[in-house]
């Protein structure tokens, strides 16, 4: 067990290296250059108004570039292995398929961790350089936000473990964008009759419901988040990811890469 654990987190270690190089990381000085920009265009407005939209451009920014990292390079953790024939050697050291997989999924986590934390550490500083109110409160709408992250991740994987990693990617962002529109999909049928509701209820049983863990809106406008809402989301999306990461592992696990 322990043994195990030391190789899992050795593959992690190394993923998040890799993320690195392949300069993932290039985003936060995008970012900083649109919290940059956005302080100094909203200076003329009153310092509510400008705290709101500050908060607002943050996180959507942070939620943005998260998303677009969660799908393109979790779509290739498994797939650029395989293509570059670098899986093979590894699988034939005491490395199981299993320890490979959780490994890539913790390293490109702990990528978007470092991301989301040095991203809103931006912002907080961005708040208090244009003279208005760091909010701790933020961490309630980043929390959530990761969740969604690990899930888009654990997407990318089993979809790159079925497919090739452009259609994996095709694939995710439908989930993605599927998901963030659950509650429009749900009520469909008020606005178009002729949708069959079997269609309807399918899309919204088999997709998570993104929104569930969208509170960027609510933190901005000054809203507290229960701890109830954030016990419950933590629940809902850790069930998500546990039932999305088991079928990617079983698919990959029986994937013949002769």
């Amino acid at each position: 067990m322990g043994r195990g654990l030391s190789r899992t987190l050795a593959v992690a270690a190394n993923t998040f290296r890799e993320t690195v190089r392949e300069r993932v990381l290039y985003n936060l000085v995008f970012f900083a250059i649109l919290m940059t920009l956005a302080g100094l265009l909203l200076g003329q407005l009153s310092i509510r108004q400008d705290e709101k939209i500050l908060k607002d451009i943050g996180l959507a920014a942070m939620d943005l570039f998260g998303t677009l990292i969660a799908i393109f390079i979790g779509t290739g953790l498994v797939s650029k292995e395989i293509e570059r024939r670098s899986l093979y050697p590894l699988l034939a050291k005491p490395l199981s398929r299993g320890e490979f997989y959780l490994g890539k999924f913790v390293g490109l986590g702990f990528t978007l961790l470092v991301n989301l934390s040095v991203m809103l550490l931006g912002l907080l500083l961005t708040l208090a350089a244009t003279e208005r109110r760091p909010d701790p409160a933020m961490l309630t709408a980043v929390y959530p936000m990761l969740l969604g992250l690990l899930l888009v991740v654990a997407f990318a994987m089993l979809f790159s473990t079925l497919t090739s990693a452009t259609l994996a990617a095709v694939l995710t962002v439908g989930v993605v964008v599927v998901g963030r529109f659950a509650n429009v999909i749900r009520d469909m049928r008020e606005v178009a009759p002729n949708v069959p509701e079997a269609l309807v209820q399918t899309l919204f049983a088999v997709v998570p419901n993104f929104a569930n863990l969208d509170f960027k809106n609510k933190v901005a406008y000054g809203e507290a988040v229960p701890l109830g809402d954030l016990g419950w989301i933590t629940l809902y999306a850790a069930a998500w990811i546990v039932i999305v990461l088991a079928l990617g592992l079983a698919s990959f696990r029986t994937r013949d890469f002769r």
